[in-house]
């Protein structure tokens, strides 16, 4: 249980910087005059910041049914 709440933690931070990184790129695309693209790049950041939400979401559900299950490891 505690390596699942550890990925999921991994996969938040990817994600998280993963939209930072493509929010920055499409940006510049548009400062560049490619709004197609960086229009593109926004929808790619949308699906990151939504996996950040929903893994959130997972790990604090986890983290519930842990402190439940091991009420003295907190």
């Amino acid at each position: 249980m505690l390596s699942l709440m550890r990925m999921l933690t991994e996969g938040i931070r990817i994600d998280s910087l993963m939209a930072e990184q493509l929010s920055r790129i499409s940006d510049r695309a548009r400062l560049c005059g490619e709004a197609e693209m960086a229009d593109g790049l926004l929808g790619v950041v949308r699906q990151h910041r939504v996996a950040v939400l929903e893994g959130q979401g997972r790990l604090s559900a986890l983290e519930e049914d842990y402190a439940v299950l091991f009420p003295d490891e907190r």
